[in-house]
């Protein structure tokens, strides 16, 4: 692998949005996995975009950082939140915020 590779845009965005994982982790006071608090899907039926915990019809960084703060305690969800369960297991966890960051680098 060659270091201009490593610069290239696909590679620097995926890095990018990594390291704004890590740094919202640490700012909301995320330690482990071990400390994370799922929170349990309303039976309520479904939203249209899965993932779009703030309702703004897309899904962002944005949501994934509000995923952080329910599984993380700062914040408990709205029926809304719960029902935009991106993977459909019926919770909120540091899983769900990773695979929306994960699909926004792509």
């Amino acid at each position: 692998m060659s270091i201009h590779s490593i610069f290239k845009r696909q590679n620097l965005h995926v890095l990018s949005l990594g390291a704004l994982a890590v740094v919202s982790s640490f700012s909301l006071g995320i330690r482990s996995a071990g400390d994370m608090q799922p929170v349990s899907l309303i039976q309520a039926g479904s939203i249209q975009l899965p993932g779009d915990v703030d309702g703004s019809g897309k899904v962002t960084v944005q949501d994934a950082i509000i995923i952080l703060e329910i599984a993380r305690g700062y914040v408990q969800a709205t029926p809304e939140q719960l029902k935009a369960d991106p993977n459909k297991d019926g919770l909120l966890t540091l899983d769900d915020a990773i695979a929306i960051l994960r699909e926004l680098s792509l």
